[in-house]
């Protein structure tokens, strides 16, 4: 495979998950800022699991929004996971290319 095809379409991909992860991530931060907000200022206990899970997502947002950057901004192993995709694309292009 082509180099050059192979980042033009790891970019696409790199795109296409920002787009994806910007869609869901104001929805989780505003539910992170809710639920911090009712255990501070109510008697509710979350137990361990449910704090996890909050902490979790937390630090998915916050490693998400270091990735919403272009392509060529990013490091070669996050371009790795891109162009993973971009490789199974290219795989099902060339192997259906009468069908394009």
């Amino acid at each position: 495979m082509n180099d050059n095809v192979l980042e033009k379409l790891a970019c696409e991909e790199h795109v296409q998950w920002c787009e994806w992860a910007k869609s869901v991530y104001s929805e989780i931060e505003i539910l992170l800022e809710i639920i911090s907000k009712l255990e501070e200022d109510s008697n509710m206990e979350l137990d361990s699991s449910e704090i996890s899970a909050i902490f979790n997502n937390r630090e998915k947002l916050n490693r998400w929004k270091e990735l919403f950057v272009p392509y060529e901004d990013l490091s070669d192993s996050e371009k790795e996971k891109d162009r993973v995709y971009a490789r199974k694309v290219y795989e099902i292009c060339s192997e259906n290319k009468e069908l394009l």
